[in-house]
């Protein structure tokens, strides 16, 4: 069962139909985007944030993964990071990762699952 932290993000039906969600949110009281994603069956949300330049990583585009649909890619320089872990694989941020968010599905509906996230309006 959903614990009192969670937010209602989407439906697995809904997540399942296109390639990510965006959701405007505040983590740890300031303002920020997330995204959500299902890779190889298992959802994911990261705080939609590239170390490199503070980007968004659909900041020039609107995708989040690479040509090959194997890795995230920030569009702004084309840094690469695995969906699971949200570590990147580019030389200059090697082993940095995205702020990843706890996700937890219920009966078919994905929540966040963290207790400093609140949703934007």
């Amino acid at each position: 069962m959903a614990n009192q932290y969670t937010l209602q993000v989407c439906t697995r039906q809904e997540l399942a139909s296109v390639s990510y969600l965006s959701r405007k949110i505040f983590f740890k009281k300031k303002p920020a985007s997330a995204i959500i994603f299902a890779f190889e069956g298992l959802a994911y949300a990261y705080i939609n944030h590239c170390m490199h330049m503070q980007r968004s990583l659909n900041c020039e585009q609107d995708a989040i993964f690479d040509e090959t649909g194997l890795y995230l890619r920030c569009s702004m320089h084309g840094f690469i990071f695995d969906p699971k872990t949200g570590e990147c694989q580019s030389p200059v941020c090697f082993g940095q990762r995205l702020q990843a968010l706890r996700l937890e599905e219920v009966d078919g509906v994905i929540y966040f699952a963290e207790k400093h996230l609140t949703l934007s309006d």
